[in-house]
């Protein structure tokens, strides 16, 4: 806990000066928002009003994990390993708020075609507060090359989220805002899986339900930070890795050519008397973010 309250102040420390008519604003005049995601992983490009987009990124865990590493079309090994990744984001943006992201991942460890993997969502996703986004994500088992008889992809095992970002209460919002131009947005949401898989039996499940709701901080227009509770309604559909919340903080950049860094966990993260999640702040990962000048 100590080491989290200390890289916090770090960020805060090194946030510099800046002046409330420097605030980058989208087309209409509207500031941009850090940090405002419809799901817990997040999109990239939040507040990129480009068609194309691009990121390339890389991400460390802070602690050796137990991992099973595919090194053959049918065979995989387990080993305690570092999760560093080298990931290249690509977004479609065809009109409006609609869009579509892929994001491939290639391990700098054990690198070979098969520990290769990508991670996709589409949907309507606008980042503006009073509005509803509607969005189709797969972060599971998507694989370029498959080990036996995988698929390359399994559809029916991503999720779907509705979700309704909205701004406090004047009053509320003003009492909690630190800096001029600083600014918090909110969002509920429900997240529907329409297959899952399931520890316990070992088997694929139907229809896993998720409640949702979290906030974002932007403070200095670029630093944020966020934090997403989730809850199930049948408590046996959550999976160790399945979370009770997630946090993350950082600096987001938005124009192209420009830089983030973060750190988020989210993995298997448990409330106090819940369960025996990882909710050390070295279960997090750390990553940085170069967006691509496309």
């Amino acid at each position: 806990m100590r080491e989290k309250w200390l890289l916090a102040g770090v960020l805060l420390a090194a946030i510099p000066a800046a002046d409330a008519a420097d605030t980058l604003r989208d087309r209409n005049g509207e500031p941009v928002q850090a940090g405002v995601f419809t799901s817990r992983w997040g999109r990239l490009f939040s507040g990129n009003e480009k068609q194309f987009s691009g990121a390339l990124s890389f991400s460390s865990g802070l602690k050796e994990q137990l991992v099973s590493v595919p090194n053959s079309s049918d065979g995989a090994a387990q080993k305690n390993t570092l999760n560093q990744t080298v990931n290249l984001s690509l977004q479609y943006s065809p009109y409006s708020f609609w869009f579509a992201n892929i994001t491939s991942r290639l391990p700098i460890r054990d690198t070979n075609r098969y520990t290769t993997d990508f991670r996709y969502s589409f949907g309507y996703d606008d980042w503006h507060a009073n509005t509803v986004s509607l969005v189709y994500g797969n972060y599971g088992e998507n694989h370029f090359w498959t080990s036996g008889s995988r698929r390359h992809t399994y559809f029916e095992q991503g999720a779907f989220t509705l979700a309704y970002k909205f701004s406090l209460p004047k009053p509320v919002e003003n009492s909690l805002l630190i800096n001029k131009g600083d600014s918090i947005i909110c969002q509920v949401g429900y997240s529907w899986a329409p297959r899952y898989y399931d520890l316990s039996s070992n088997d694929i499940r139907k229809n896993k339900n998720v409640m949702l709701g979290g906030c974002g901080y932007t403070f200095r227009q670029n630093f944020f930070i966020r934090a997403t509770a989730f809850w199930f309604p049948d408590s046996s559909q959550q999976q160790p890795w399945n979370g009770d919340y997630s946090y993350s903080f950082g600096y987001a950049g938005y124009t192209p050519g420009s830089f983030s860094i973060q750190y988020a966990n989210y993995a298997g993260t448990r409330y106090p008397g819940h369960g025996s999640g990882n909710s050390k702040f070295r279960e997090g990962t750390v990553s940085l973010i170069w967006f691509l000048p496309i």
